[in-house]
């Protein structure tokens, strides 16, 4: 069994040197509404100014001009492949505001929404980014109605990093509640087709819906399987508001328990108005890496 130790509330662990502060958040409807609200934003850069890589899930498309056949919120940016209201605003209320110098990768429109990844340059090198190809889906990944969905509706968006010793392989993830328990299984090939292509180390987060009405206990799936690394207990409460679910995980495998140092927790200063999702976070080594 892993050893744990979790750390509920505001504060992240101390920064220390050799480690690696990990983080994933659902950002509800991430967009125009809020890159464009000073009280949500300052709330927003306060929570994510402690890690060194956040996973985002939901950002609203804002940058499709450069993208074929996307008309949500196509006045939203000026059309350029690099600026959007949301990377703007985050340079203003994290990067200035903290004096921070924090780097940003959106991903391509995925359906109706795209990933973000923010890392921090001084504690990890990126290695780049791609949306992982769905073989079975027949349509464009900006098909924001299609009629094949393949393995999942939104495929996981892979990145490459390293710090220190640890070069490891993030999969950001965000599963469609409708119809999860598919959606996981599709996700565990993603999974292994990312190990095979790359290496042992790679990390899935977000938020997979893993708890209540879109995942039971009884539940069959290959993710459950022993092989697999759940960090956040079925027990934890990820959401904001009325609900108790674990919808937000962190999943590895045996080659990766190794950089984990067992410390994880979830963030409980999370307005409601700025999501319906608490921020989590792990913390992995970067010193003893075997691969």
């Amino acid at each position: 069994m892993l050893l744990v130790f979790v750390l509920l509330g505001c504060a992240a662990p101390p920064d220390k040197a050799g480690t690696l502060l990990i983080a994933s958040w659902n950002i509800e409807n991430f967009g125009r509404t809020k890159a464009t609200d000073p009280h949500r934003m300052e709330a927003i850069a306060r929570v994510l100014r402690d890690y060194d890589i956040i996973a985002i899930q939901e950002v609203s498309n804002l940058r499709e001009m450069s993208d074929p056949g996307c008309p949500r919120n196509a006045d939203a940016g000026p059309g350029h492949r690099d600026y959007s209201l949301i990377k703007n605003a985050l340079e203003r209320y994290l990067n200035q505001a903290y004096g921070q110098n924090y780097r940003f990768v959106f991903s391509p429109q995925i359906k109706d929404e795209r990933y973000l990844l923010i890392y921090d340059p001084d504690k990890v090198s990126f290695e780049g980014a791609s949306l992982v190809e769905d073989p079975e889906d027949t349509e464009p990944v900006w098909t924001a109605r299609p009629k094949n969905t393949g393995k999942m509706v939104r495929q996981p968006f892979k990145a490459k990093f390293r710090a220190g010793k640890f070069d490891f392989v993030l999969l950001t993830v965000h599963t469609s509640p409708s119809v999860n328990l598919k959606e996981l299984e599709g996700l565990e090939y993603f999974y292994r087709e990312a190990q095979r292509e790359s290496e042992p180390d790679v990390i899935i987060l977000g938020d997979l819906n893993a708890d209540c009405d879109y995942l039971r206990e009884a539940d069959v799936m290959s993710l459950k399987g022993r092989e697999y690394i759940w960090v956040v207990d079925d027990g934890a409460d990820t959401t904001v508001g009325a609900t108790d679910c674990a919808y937000d995980r962190f999943i590895f495998t045996e080659p990766t328990r190794e950089d984990f140092t067992g410390r994880w927790g979830i963030r409980t200063d999370v307005p409601e108005d700025v999501s319906d999702h608490r921020l989590i976070w792990a913390e992995f080594s970067t010193r003893n890496d075997s691969d």
